[in-house]
This record gives C-alpha cells, sequence and structure tokens, in this order.
C-alpha cells in the first residue's frame, strides 16, 4: 500500500482500487462505474480543481467508499477547495475508520490527540493509533513508541515502548523500508539496549539487508523499468521517457525508501524527456538548480543516479568526468558528450556542473551491437545527455502548481560536498 504523509501528520490515501469498499455497489457495473469516478476524482485533485473532486468524491463517501471519506476529510483538514473545517474532516475520517481504514484510524486519533476539530480525549486517540497499529499502519506503531518513551500525552511505560517500537519494526520491515525499520530498532536500543527484542529484531533486519548474492528487498524492481529521477523547482519530477515508455503511473522512490505514486504529464519522445507530476508537492524532496549556461568543452561534470540496481542495491551512485564535446552523436546541437561512466539505471539522472546546476540528463551510452548473438558491448566513457535547455522548453507548457519547491543553492564545492548536498534529490524511477 502507498500512502502519502503531510506535514501535520495526517495521511492522505493514493488512489489504490483493489482495496475501495463500496458496499452498496452490488454489480460488477456498478463497481467499476464507481472506480471510474474515483479516478476522474483523483485526476482533478492532482490538477488542483479540487472543487470538482470533492463534488465526485462526496456522493461516493455518502454510499461507503472508505477512500473517497478519507480524501475528504483531508480536504476540510487542510480547506482544499472548501472551508477548511476540522469537525467535518473528523466525521469523514470516522467514517472511513469505522469500516476499518488505517489510514483514517491514524488520522482521527491525531486529531483527538491535538483536540483539533474534535473534544481533546488522550484515551480515545490511543485506541485508534492502536487501531491503525493493529492493522500493520507502522507510523503508528512507531508514534506511540514514542508516546510512551517521552511520557507524551501518557506516563513513561518503557516496557510498553519497546513492545510499540519492536512492532513499527516488524511493520516497516514487512513493507521493506529497512532504513525506518533501523529507527525502530535504534528507539529499542535507547531505552534497553540489552532486551532480546533487539537481537530479533537485529536479525530479521539483517536477513533483508542486500547483498550482492541476495536481496530480498528488490524484488519489486523484478521485471520492471527503473531509472533515475529528480524534482525541479515548480514542483515536477524529471526522467528519461524510455524508462517510463508505455506506462502513465510510475514510482519514485527516495533515499529514504518511501514511495511516491506520480504520473506521466508531458513526453517528448524525440529528445527522450519525462515529465511528471505527484499528488503531494511537498513529498519530493528539494528541487536541483538549473544552469544558466551552456557547460563547456572539457568542464568537469558528475552525476548521481541509480546504475544496475538488481547488483548495486539501492543507494545513490555518483561518477565523473568531463563534456567531451558539445555536441551530442553526429553532431547532434542538443546533446552533450560526456565521458563520465553510466550504466543502465543511471538514465533519466541529472548532469551536474561544480556548483551542483544541471546541465543535462543522462539519455544514453554508445556500444556495437554483435550481429551474430545480438549481444551489446558499451564503449567506455563514451555516453550522451541533453542539454538542460530542451528541459527549460518543456516545463513552459506545464500546468502550474500551487506550491513550488525549494531549490538547493548553486555553490562551488569539491565533489565530496557536491554529493551531501544533491544526493537526497535523486530518487530512484519506477515503472509500474
Amino acid at each position: 500500500m502507498d500512502w502519502l504523509l503531510h506535514s501535520k501528520n495526517r495521511l492522505l490515501l493514493v488512489a489504490l482500487l483493489t482495496s475501495l469498499v463500496l458496499p452498496v455497489c452490488s454489480s460488477a457495473k456498478t463497481f467499476q462505474q464507481s472506480e471510474e469516478l474515483f479516478i476522474q476524482g483523483w485526476e482533478f485533485y492532482e490538477k488542483g480543481q479540487y472543487s470538482r473532486a470533492h463534488s465526485i468524491w462526496e456522493p461516493l463517501a455518502r454510499q461507503g467508499d472508505d477512500n473517497a471519506q478519507i480524501n475528504l476529510g483531508v480536504m476540510y483538514d487542510y480547506g482544499k477547495g472548501v472551508i477548511e473545517d476540522p469537525e467535518v474532516a473528523a466525521h469523514w475520517y470516522r467514517r472511513a475508520a469505522e469500516q476499518g481504514n488505517a489510514s483514517a484510524q491514524y488520522n482521527l486519533g491525531q486529531l483527538y490527540l491535538s483536540g483539533r476539530g474534535i473534544k481533546q480525549d488522550t484515551k480515545k486517540g490511543v485506541y485508534w493509533l492502536q487501531q491503525a497499529a493493529e492493522h500493520g499502519f507502522a507510523i503508528a506503531s512507531y508514534n506511540l513508541g514514542v508516546m510512551y518513551a517521552e511520557g507524551k500525552n501518557l506516563s513513561k511505560q518503557p516496557a510498553k515502548a519497546v513492545d510499540w517500537f519492536y512492532q513499527a519494526g516488524l511493520s516497516y520491515l514487512e513493507s521493506g523500508n529497512l532504513d525506518k525499520t533501523s529507527d525502530s530498532l535504534q528507539a529499542i536500543k535507547d531505552i534497553a539496549p540489552q532486551h532480546e527484542k533487539v537481537q530479533d529484531l537485529e536479525q530479521k533486519l539483517a536477513k533483508s539487508t542486500p547483498s550482492l548474492k541476495q536481496d530480498s528487498s528488490l524484488d519489486i524492481f523484478a521485471d520492471k523499468s527503473s531509472g533515475t529521477a529528480w524534482p525541479i523547482a515548480n514542483g515536477y519530477a524529471v526522467t528519461n521517457n524510455h524508462v517510463v515508455a508505455n506506462n502513465t503511473n510510475v514510482t519514485l522512490i527516495n533515499t529514504d525508501g518511501d514511495k511516491i505514486k506520480a504520473r506521466v504529464v508531458i513526453r517528448d519522445k524525440e529528445n527522450d524527456v519525462a515529465l511528471l507530476s505527484v499528488i503531494d508537492v511537498k513529498k519530493l524532496p528539494p528541487a536541483l538548480p538549473l544552469s544558466g549556461r551552456h557547460a563547456r568543452l572539457g568542464a568537469s561534470v558528475f552525476t548521481i543516479g541509480y546504475p544496475r540496481i538488481d547488483v548495486m542495491g539501492k543507494t545513490p551512485k555518483l561518477t565523473d568526468g568531463i563534456v567531451s564535446s558539445v555536441n551530442g552523436l553526429r553532431g547532434d546541437t542538443s546533446n552533450y558528450q560526456i565521458s563520465v561512466p553510466v550504466q543502465p539505471g543511471n538514465s533519466g539522472g541529472p548532469l551536474l556542473n561544480m556548483k551542483g546546476e544541471v546541465v543535462g540528463i543522462v539519455t544514453s551510452m554508445l556500444g556495437t551491437t554483435n550481429g551474430i548473438n545480438g549481444t551489446t558491448t558499451y564503449l567506455p566513457n563514451i555516453s550522451y545527455a541533453l542539454k538542460v535547455g530542451v528541459l527549460k522548453s518543456l516545463m513552459a507548457k506545464l500546468p502550474k502548481n500551487k506550491q513550488a519547491l525549494v531549490e538547493l543553492s548553486s555553490d562551488k564545492d569539491n565533489l565530496e560536498g557536491l554529493a551531501a548536498r544533491i544526493q537526497k534529490s535523486v530518487m530512484i524511477v519506477l515503472a509500474d
């Protein structure tokens, strides 16, 4: 399941049609119609047309659709297309929570704990967080652990804190989020470093930790196209079109392992560029700045990306080189030839100068194909990157987001400093 976490620690459910609960819809045809309506609402929401999304989701919510109910709750919670009204938000959260929707249970619990839109009630808040946690909702378990560890809203109870952190670790581990599993493990160690659950969770985490021989967490990439993507200041993400070809819906994965649902909004097949929109811009990391100048012949450049994640794992990799020609293959003026070593998976990654500005998009490698067996041999240190000017032209066609992203600075630094600044803004893109 994929969820979007908002800054207020409440959640908006991504359109996940297999989990729709439509008790009023008895026929397959009616169910399909409801699915189609839900998608229409989601498309309007993505475009910022909140009133139109509301007009579609409200009837579905009244019919008992828990996804529509929680989305209405979020709209009233944040004032999206409606007057902000936490009391109405609580009403819709409760409707979905009573159907067993873990996200709604978590949101309702947070409202009870804060007293926002509803009478503050710690007991009820804890109850609903526990309900969400019992459904495997990891953040609910983790927050309960924090509450018992710090005495927040509750008396300090270290034993209960350990139990909830352990449950959070198991839930995160089941979803493949190893970083959050490690956080849960550390939280237990901070309370009781010799506790038996420390060793148990360490062993379970070790079995799931990626290695060259076996990496169970990489199963999600099997038989799927993957590449590299990165955000731009207007709230969209950039990758190669060939990475997401024939796919409208894709998944972005940041360096924390969080999954962000996205969709292709613009394709430029000729230049091999795809621009992606996300449901909640705030989920994206800081944007990379775009260079205002062409890179010169011999300029030092580098890329950060995710080559061969099936072998090399999911941590970002940096390679560097120079601009070996200001034109691409056969004198193509829209591309650079670069000596930066790249491999499959680097596709779509940013080509950056020594100020951390994007000068191009990694697109391809030069290789030769064996006419007998069809195998391809890539020539070393001959790769190509699309010049950033082409991207800027496409950006002018994008719908305007109501919220822009914070942009990283453009300060000259060495590779180590640039890598530290930039790596969290580079994401895996996975064609669904």
